[in-house]
């Protein structure tokens, strides 16, 4: 079993330098963090939790809340944060809350009597939900990994999501399409009416007649994009290309497109949000706004475990793009890597 000194001599640095990284990796120099991280995957190095909670008092237990787990998106988040977690020597344990406040409410509880050292919270689109969070973050801190968080009470990473759409409609108008429709989650949710407002923000820019009839919601379901597609197509004019609101609304839109005899991209392109490995793997392979979900999961762990060892420290809110990953939904020619 490897011990921290193998850590430092795989990675060229001191024994004190890994210790730092474990404890406080905001200290270290980007190039040692890199090369740290490197050699503890490598040598599958695990901290010792009963050291450390031994000296520090604590349980080392990270509390990780998310609406649902069977969404592509959340196992990916709750993995990127699971892996990340237990580099700092913490042990990751996940509740989901069906987007209820009453259940949240509950494993908040649940989770104050276990004596977490923290939460990782995803997703948020409700006050009720932040006055929650507020009480609870009296004892202990919390750290939100959301679209975007319109306040300084708690620290935060969050994705631009307006951008990613903006930039994906646009994207879609350089390629010539002028018809683009959208396929958005729940039309009540603000992290739906943000996505949209960068579609039709696009479209505007760019001097593009918005049709209604180009404009469908419901859940982030496979279902949601299937049905949705096959509305679109029934149209009189139909779309030549189609933004879908994240991945598994656009696998469903392909989906129904390919059954039909129509042809991705050259009869319709689509691209999806989010880059969940689901969106690479399908075939055709969906080209998608990519987040860097394994980032976001690093900092946010290390934005808690900041804030636990030193809970006066001002909150930060770490702000992430999205990156176009070109695939075959909108370029027959594009050239899809797989990494092994």
């Amino acid at each position: 079993m490897a011990v921290i000194k193998d850590v430092a001599n795989l990675a060229g640095v001191s024994v004190a330098t890994v210790s730092k990284y474990l404890n406080q990796p905001e200290n270290v120099r980007e190039i040692n963090r890199t090369k740290i991280a490197k050699a503890i995957q490598d040598l599958n190095y695990k901290p010792s939790s009963l050291a450390r909670s031994m000296r520090t008092k604590r349980t080392n237990l990270i509390a990780i809340i998310v609406p649902e787990i069977t969404n592509f998106y959340y196992s990916e988040v709750f993995n990127a944060v699971r892996v990340a977690s237990a580099e700092r020597g913490y042990t990751p344990i996940l509740y989901t809350t069906e987007e209820s406040v009453d259940i949240l409410r509950e494993y908040l509880n649940d989770i104050t009597s276990l004596g977490a050292d923290g939460i990782i919270f995803c997703f948020l689109d409700e006050d009720g939900i932040i006055d929650e969070l507020k009480d609870v973050q009296n004892n202990i801190p919390v750290v939100l990994m959301s679209w975007d968080v319109n306040n300084t009470y708690f620290n935060s990473v969050v994705v631009d999501v307006y951008d990613g759409i903006f930039r994906a409609t646009k994207y879609l108008i350089e390629q010539g399409h002028t018809h683009i429709a959208y396929v958005g989650g729940p039309a009540d949710s603000r992290i739906s009416k943000e996505k949209y407002k960068g579609y039709k923000n696009a479209l505007i820019g760019a001097s593009i007649e918005i049709y209604p009839e180009y404009n469908m919601s419901g859940k982030y379901r496979f279902q949601t994009g299937y049905r949705c597609a096959r509305e679109f197509m029934c149209l009189e004019t139909p779309p030549t290309a189609i933004v879908a609101a994240n991945d598994v609304l656009a696998v469903g839109c392909v989906k129904y497109l390919a059954s039909n005899g129509i042809n991705v991209p050259e009869d319709c392109a689509v691209i999806g949000f989010d880059g969940i490995n689901l969106a690479l793997l399908y075939q055709p392979s969906i080209t998608t706004m990519e987040q860097p979900i394994d980032k976001m999961g690093m900092e946010a762990v290390n934005l808690l475990v900041s804030k636990i060892d030193a809970p006066t420290t001002k909150n930060k809110q770490i702000i992430f793009k999205t990156t176009l990953s070109e695939r075959t939904t909108t370029n027959s020619n594009a050239s899809v890597k797989f990494e092994i």
